[in-house]
């Protein structure tokens, strides 16, 4: 018996020993599983991270919200992956237009929008690869960018005079010279103005300069230094010639350059609180153009007895934006250290804003028009929320019927297994009664809401479309959407608009400085189309909305009006204004300077004539819908909340000449590109009224999706339309300072 006793711990031994293997063998498959994947993470990536190498907006300076170039490193990069306000990961295609950036290993050029301040983005190169990119830490897209092409010093501290009440700077951005900007004019849209030196222009590629040009005529705003720098035969051509003054929608011509014997006019203008050294007026020279008679604008500063005698300061119109051209070269000689260079760069971007009465309100990380836009076209026909007190009463009722109704019903009798028929019942009845009233108040149909806007520039013969476009789905759906000017927009069929999700700005939920996506409900990355003319598979959850906008920019095919108005002695309008529109306008305003004129219905063929009727009122009045009442002014406040579309495009087409923030207690944020109140005092005349839809949305099932086609009509829409007229020249100037 005692070998039996002496076998048991072996036969232990050899139980346990399979055991030993199993638990070794599995460690082995484990360690083979870990590799596997470590080696497909790797082929999966393709790179590792820091491989691409990507230069971003103006020297790293970038804004969240809008439109920005990034060059990519090495060039096999064929798409970017860039975070919308929901999270959701939006792949931009490259763009073909290059300045030649580099010789041997040129990068690759790309136009994205961030849409969250540290969203993800990642490259992906020609193999389907993706790598992720740093880059650095953006400016909140309520931040105003102030960009700076040549060697300017006052620049900065032009800057800390333009400091907001609230103590935020201008952000100054400075380039030594154009190379490194893009050929396109969304590749400028994270600046809100430009200043270019003169000395700059002679050594910039052209198509960076065309560039610039495209951004200041889609409504920028543009500073251009240019004395000595323009001499003959230095801007006779490219873009920047067309930023010299001459006649309305063409560039001057220098036909010489005059000596400057006096800077009373400089100095008066600038407000210097010192006087410029007169020593330095020894040789220096300005340009004398060919007609100074015919210069289109306002001459804000002249040397002489007239306006048209010597021209130093003229402020311009030039397509949708302004162009400010002083004949003094900041950047060199005395200039660059007299301290009314400062104050000077100040009134040249348009001087300090007194502002009032609601202003102090103002919370630029909150709402703004922008925002105020987006819960207007977020609001649609038949799909309302659920109230309060049906969501109250149905939880209640649902708590009292699971546990007081249901125990009463299966203890009376006695029988607990009722309980398995009772509760499934009550699950289902209620699951129900909520489905029908959801169907109820958000209803089973889709439904779209946009705003509309369409600008007409006679004297550049140029057409602007901004469109925003908001659709709500009953159902998941995944959905391709693009644009183009429709054919009311009086330009070419083969036009193209850009198209992009729309975002506000600010902190708010959704916003694009939010630090914390919005909680999207259909997290699915999503393509931007070649052309950046649509998007691709956007997915859509049931029961929910999505905005997106967009715009385009396109040469008339026909002049829109012909116009003899002239300004007369008083400041007030004179001539003819005939329609050649083939449609008609309705409501329609004739706005120039601070006046308006009541036209009413525009027919194609009609005439009209300022100096016929009950005469003009006075723009902020009709803006701010202020009536007198037993010799008191009443103007309507302005809410918040309002939602109604067109009201916020009125106000926000026109908000500087509103009153700006001290009217609405909101700045314009993104719909401050649409504002035409910088036109209205330099020899423009604007006429608004209501017309067809510009803009032409298409909206079908994504490729590759199995689902039917959303039924989306958006026919019936309308959209306000604003001819930009220019005025005949007539000789009515203040008197030379």
């Amino acid at each position: 018996m005692r070998p039996a006793a002496e076998a048991r711990p072996t036969a232990g031994l050899q139980v346990l020993a399979p055991r030993r293997n199993a638990v070794a063998s599995v460690m082995v498959w484990l360690a083979c599983l870990v590799a596997c994947a470590a080696v497909t993470s790797s082929l999966a990536v393709g790179a590792e991270p820091g491989v691409w190498e990507g230069a971003v907006g103006f020297n790293g300076v970038y804004r969240t919200g809008s439109w920005t170039p990034l060059l990519i490193t090495p060039a096999t990069a064929t798409r970017v992956w860039v975070e919308d306000p929901d999270g959701e990961l939006v792949g931009y295609p490259a763009v073909g237009d290059t300045i030649g950036e580099g010789a041997g290993n040129p990068p690759r050029r790309f136009r994205v929008r961030f849409g969250r301040p540290a969203g993800r983005v990642l490259v992906e190169d020609d193999r389907g690869a993706q790598a992720p990119l740093r880059l650095p830490v953006p400016l909140e897209s309520t931040d105003e960018v102030l960009l700076v092409i040549g060697d300017l010093p006052s620049a900065e501290r032009a800057a800390r005079l333009l400091q907001r009440e609230d103590g935020e700077r201008i952000r100054v951005v400075a380039l030594p010279d154009a190379t490194g900007l893009g050929p396109a004019g969304l590749d400028l849209d994270g600046a809100d103005a430009i200043v270019v030196c003169g000395s700059a222009v002679t050594s910039a590629p052209s198509a960076a300069l065309a560039g610039v040009d495209a951004w200041v005529r889609r409504g920028g705003r543009l500073v251009f230094l240019a004395g000595a720098s323009a001499a003959p035969p230095g801007l006779s051509e490219g873009p920047a010639a067309a930023w010299l003054p001459g006649p309305a929608g063409r560039g001057g011509r220098v036909v010489r350059m005059a000596p400057l014997r006096r800077s009373a006019a400089i100095e008066t203008y600038s407000k210097a609180g010192r006087p410029l050294d007169r020593n330095v007026l020894g040789g220096l020279e300005v340009p004398f153009f060919e007609d100074p008679e015919a210069i289109d604008g306002a001459i804000e500063a002249w040397e002489g007895n007239a306006p048209t005698d010597l021209p130093l300061v003229v402020r311009r119109a030039h397509g949708f934006g302004t162009v400010t051209w002083a004949g003094i070269d900041l950047d060199r000689g005395a200039f660059r250290n007299w301290q009314g260079t400062d104050s000077l760069l100040v009134e040249l971007l348009g001087g300090r804003s007194g502002k009032g009465g609601r202003s102090a309100e103002v919370n630029r990380q909150s709402l703004d028009l922008g925002g105020q836009l987006r819960m207007g076209v977020d609001r649609f026909e038949g799909v309302l929320p659920v109230p309060f007190e049906w969501i109250a009463g149905l939880a209640l009722l649902y708590v009292a019927c699971l546990y007081p109704l249901e125990w009463w019903l299966v203890s009376r009798g006695g029988r607990p297994g009722l309980a398995w028929i009772t509760l499934p019942t009550v699950v289902i009845l209620f699951a129900g009664l909520v489905w029908w009233t959801a169907d109820r108040w958000k209803g089973a149909e889709w439904r779209v809401r946009r705003a509309d806007l369409v600008d007409l520039d006679v004297a550049g013969q140029i057409a602007r479309g901004t469109s925003v476009f908001g659709i709500w789905s009953p159902a998941n759906a995944v959905v391709d959407l693009g644009a183009v000017p429709s054919t009311a927009g009086l330009v070419a069929a083969d036009r193209t608009a850009v198209v992009s999700w729309y975002g506000a700005g600010g902190r708010g939920i959704g916003a694009v400085d939010c630090p914390t996506a919005h909680p999207s409900l259909a997290s699915v990355p999503y393509l931007s189309a070649a052309g950046l003319t649509g998007l691709d598979r956007v997915p859509v959850a049931a029961s929910s909305s999505r905005l997106f906008e967009a715009e385009w920019i396109a040469p008339l095919t026909e002049l829109p009006v012909v116009s003899t108005l002239r300004r007369d002695a008083q400041g007030t309008l004179s001539g003819v204004l005939e329609s050649r529109l083939p449609f008609a306008l309705q409501e329609c305003s004739l706005f120039h300077a601070g006046w308006t004129y009541d036209v009413g219905a525009f027919d194609p063929g009609t005439r009209f004539d300022p100096e016929s009727g009950k005469g003009p009122r006075t723009l902020a009045s009709f803006l701010t819908r202020s009536a007198t009442v037993y010799d008191r002014t009443q103007t309507q406040a302005w809410r918040v909340d309002d939602t109604d579309v067109e009201r916020i495009l009125e106000v926000a087409g026109f908000h500087a000449a509103a009153g700006g923030a001290s009217y609405t207690s909101l700045e314009a944020g993104r719909l401050g590109r649409i504002d035409l109140s910088p036109l209205l005092p330099i020899d423009r005349a604007i006429l608004v009224g209501r017309g067809p839809a510009g803009t032409a949305w298409s909206c079908g099932a994504g490729r590759g999706d199995p689902g039917p086609a959303p039924p989306v009509d958006d026919s019936p829409a309308e959209a306000t339309w604003r001819i930009v007229i220019p005025l005949d020249k007539f000789s009515v100037e203040k008197r030379s300072p």
